[in-house]
């Protein structure tokens, strides 16, 4: 005889066997960070366009400097300061990678040390990119050439802000009340996110330095 609690019955799943936290594409926040970043990832490919278009129609490029002293007639952009920071954001994958693995494996002593060495390394990037402008030779208004490297700079600056807000709440969040699992995806997710900043930033970095070299 089939009943209401039959039904009822038949129609009950036992999850009883599934894990509470899961990792990478099994995570919704894993997408929504993905597709956060196919965004981000676009907007970037949107100034690269903008940086060639200016290129191609600014001759010679960049262009001489000559409205104030000294007079830069190839004002190339400089490259210690660059050079410095590309080093810097490699080397963050170090401890980028070992908080991803830790926070896998639930070592909340390990992500406490991991998570002050990468916001270390964060915050000595936006330390080193904030006198990094000026080894543009141009302010943000000066020209066409000086308003899109400032702005390639920029963008890739607010994203390394934003990374260091969160590391400084995941900080807090982890020496305060520990590391439960939702937390475990959010440091994973987080340490997807620097990997990214510093991948795009390995391809932006020759466009901006090498490329005004190249160019006759």
């Amino acid at each position: 005889m089939i009943t209401p609690e039959n039904i009822a019955a038949h129609r009950t799943i036992d999850v009883s066997d599934l894990q509470s936290t899961v990792f990478d594409y099994r995570a919704p926040l894993w997408w929504g960070n993905t597709l956060l970043l196919f965004i981000e990832t676009a907007m970037f490919g949107i100034l690269v366009t903008i940086y060639f278009s200016v290129m191609m129609n600014t001759s010679p490029f960049p262009p001489p400097r000559v409205d104030r002293l000294p007079v830069m007639y190839d004002p190339v952009p400089d490259l210690t300061l660059p050079v410095i920071n590309l080093v810097v954001l490699l080397a963050s994958l170090i401890p980028g990678i070992w908080l991803d693995i830790s926070a896998r494996k639930r070592n909340a002593r390990a992500v406490k040390i991991a998570l002050i060495l990468t916001l270390s390394f964060n915050i000595a990037s936006i330390v080193i990119r904030y006198f990094e402008f000026d080894s543009l030779h141009f302010k943000w208004n000066d020209n066409a050439y000086g308003s899109i490297t400032w702005m390639i700079l920029g963008m890739h600056l607010l994203h390394i802000i934003a990374l260091g807000c969160e590391d400084i709440y995941l900080l807090i969040w982890t020496f305060v009340k520990g590391m439960d699992d939702k937390h475990a995806v959010d440091l994973t997710v987080t340490a997807v996110y620097w990997y990214w900043i510093v991948g795009i930033w390995v391809l932006l970095f020759p466009l901006v330095y090498l490329v005004p070299r190249m160019v006759e």
